[in-house]
């Protein structure tokens, strides 16, 4: 076998099957090439260990329309920026990666750079940490606090647990409470913490977020506040609708899952469903959501997106990161997870889609190396900054 262009390798099934062992016949193929080019075994292991870490990202299988969009996509970027010699590119510490998504696969390229951490003090990820405010105005430190009881309020009683939720309990007779008795959660830069409502209604809040919510529901609906990221998991009431301001808009649900994205910070205001069904309502505008859409609020226009991948929205949730958007959005979650401020050195290429899937419980370093994989980016952490470099 002759050098070959990355084109000319990723558009062969047979190294895939290989790789992944799917098909005895090509990976008796490889094995052979391998014995005769000794020279090469180091550089085709790297990318055959690439290919299934990025592929455990995901359980879908490589099919044949993957391929066809795969062909597609190395066509538009050879327009773009050329081919080049595949072990050439190689000799000079390059990988190439495949992950499988929801829309085929996707063509990554990673340098030998490597991700500088001034004083090797590399930034340990975020973890459970919330401040919880009583209706008295009383705060209380989660990450202090006890595991079990840690307040009791009008008859309902806050329990906190070991990973990381509190939990309300209201007495059967209710107490005596009053209507305009909020409570408010609020997770720093760097926390994430977990409340169980009064009305059993699950929340798991992200980063630089808060959620405001009543101690007793009443009435004929069930409205929370939320500020940042909250993922819902509504207990279901058909007499009272579960309602969910935010960024202007309000979501209202009977029971569903869905995920709210609201930080300030960021222009965009999704409401992505993941069960059931939702109403998005901004002004007069009101939109009904079904699995897998996203409503987006930007510059006061409330639009739908079709066949969002609620894997990636619900990640956080679930433990790890797992993106497929620009550079500055990806930077904006590292930084409240991480707590740290992002300085660029160069202007990021809005068009440029970045992907890959790593665990939040990972050090900074470790996320970063990642979006290295993916283009021409370099990163260099020094104290609570990350600098951003070509």
């Amino acid at each position: 076998m002759q050098d070959k262009d990355i084109g000319q390798l990723v558009n062969q099934e047979s190294f895939l099957n290989y790789c992944f062992k799917r098909n005895d016949e090509d990976v008796r193929y490889w094995e052979k090439w391998l014995i005769e080019n000794p020279g090469h075994q180091q550089e085709v292991e790297n990318l055959k260990q690439m290919l299934i870490l990025m592929g455990e990202g995901s359980r879908k299988r490589i099919t044949e329309a993957n391929f066809a969009q795969l062909q597609k996509k190395i066509k538009r970027s050879k327009q773009g920026a050329g081919a080049y010699p595949f072990w050439r590119k190689w000799s000079i510490a390059a990988a190439v990666a495949l992950v499988i998504s929801g829309t085929g696969l996707l063509l990554y390229v990673n340098t030998d750079k490597q991700v500088e951490i001034a004083g090797n003090q590399d930034i340990e990820p975020g973890g459970h940490k919330a401040t919880l405010i009583l209706a008295n105005g009383q705060r209380l430190n989660l990450a202090d606090a006890q595991n079990g009881s840690i307040a009791k309020q009008s008859g309902v009683r806050i329990r906190k647990t070991i990973d990381g939720q509190i939990i309300y309990e209201v007495s059967e007779t209710g107490g005596n409470i009053s209507a305009d008795e909020y409570n408010i959660i609020e997770t720093p830069v760097g926390g994430e913490y977990q409340v169980d409502l009064p009305d059993k209604t699950h929340v798991w809040l992200n980063s630089g977020s808060s959620l405001r919510y009543p101690l007793k529901f009443t009435g004929n609906e069930r409205r929370v506040e939320l500020r940042g990221e909250g993922y819902f998991e509504v207990a279901h009431n058909k007499a009272m609708p579960f309602k969910v301001s935010s960024g202007g808009q309000t979501v209202e649900v009977l029971g569903t899952h869905f995920n709210v994205t609201a930080y300030e910070d960021e222009k965009v205001v999704k409401t992505t469903l993941l069960q059931g069904s939702v109403k998005v309502a901004y002004g007069d505008v009101v939109k009904l959501l079904v699995p897998g859409q996203q409503a987006q609020l930007t510059k006061n226009k409330l639009n739908v997106v079709d066949d969002v991948d609620v894997e990636d929205v619900a990640a956080w949730k679930n433990g790890y990161f797992k993106f497929n958007e620009s550079l500055e959005s990806i930077m904006n979650k590292i930084s409240r997870w991480y707590g740290v401020e992002v300085v660029y050195q160069m202007k990021p290429d809005a068009d440029l889609t970045y992907s890959g899937k790593i665990s939040r419980a990972r050090k900074i370093s470790a996320i970063l190396k990642i979006i290295e994989f993916n283009g021409d980016v370099h990163f260099k952490v020094e104290g609570r900054k990350v600098y951003v470099t070509k």
